[in-house]
């Protein structure tokens, strides 16, 4: 399988790209850091023995036509494309400079709907193809913080659930995740209150295994489910006073 992969050169990105390298599938990797890319696919290259190749792109800038040109000059073909970038800064708790908001906004929700709109085409047109977003559990309701974060993995959820529908007569099966709270660099310093971490390594695991089923929405870890229902159900006079 020839699978593209957008934030992978750390976290949960580099996660996936190992489960994934390990079981044989070529990679085209995209990232910021092309220190990071270039050691990552020469890693997996030379440990694996598939084929990787990478780009080093600005997401909140990214030009969506030419690096599909540049996926299907390297892999020819595109099979699985996983959008698992994102972007959180401390700050995201009120007022926040212009500048903030339009890359937040940027990476966690157009860069996606851009990259995989240049890819429908090559995904629709396949036997079998698969879809994969992910988002996160701060996306159920609107909180305090996390704000624009927030809302821009609500309206990537969004964009997904309606991929679905739009590609329902296709063999691509699209995929979203809700991810509670990862072992990554982006968590850390920060409060999270009692709820454990996720180990990346388990849910990039879980990821690749949960291809061989149906499209949808998913929770990782899948107790979040019902973390997340309570908190959906939750009445105002009590919501309001959280500190979650």
């Amino acid at each position: 399988m020839k699978c593209l992969i957008v934030g992978a050169s750390a976290g949960l990105g580099r996660a996936l790209a190992e489960h994934l390298a390990a079981a044989g599938h070529d990679l085209f990797l995209v990232a910021t850091d092309e220190r990071d890319l270039a050691a990552t696919a020469a890693h997996l290259s030379l440990l694996c023995g598939v084929h990787v190749s990478y780009a080093a792109t600005d997401l909140a800038d990214v030009d969506a036509a030419a690096l599909r040109q540049q996926v299907l000059s390297s892999l020819g073909s595109i099979e699985a494309l996983f959008y698992v970038a994102g972007l959180g800064v401390e700050e995201d708790r009120g007022q926040l400079p212009d500048r903030i908001v339009e890359r937040l906004v940027a990476v966690n929700f157009l860069a996606g709907v851009r990259i995989v709109n240049a890819f429908l085409p090559d995904l629709a047109a396949r036997r079998t193809a698969w879809c994969v977003g992910v988002g996160s559990v701060a996306a159920v309701r609107g909180r305090g913080s996390n704000m624009v974060y927030g809302a821009s993995k609500r309206g990537l959820e969004f964009y997904f659930e309606a991929l679905r529908h739009h590609l329902r007569d296709t063999a691509c099966t699209v995929q979203f995740y809700r991810l509670g709270y990862m072992s990554t660099a982006m968590l850390a310093g920060r409060a999270r209150g009692p709820l454990p971490a996720a180990e990346l390594d388990e849910v990039a695991r879980r990821i690749v295994a949960d291809m061989a089923r149906g499209g949808g929405m998913r929770y990782l870890p899948r107790w979040w489910f019902y973390v997340c229902t309570a908190v959906r159900l939750l009445p105002w006079s009590l919501f309001k006073r959280a500190s979650f």
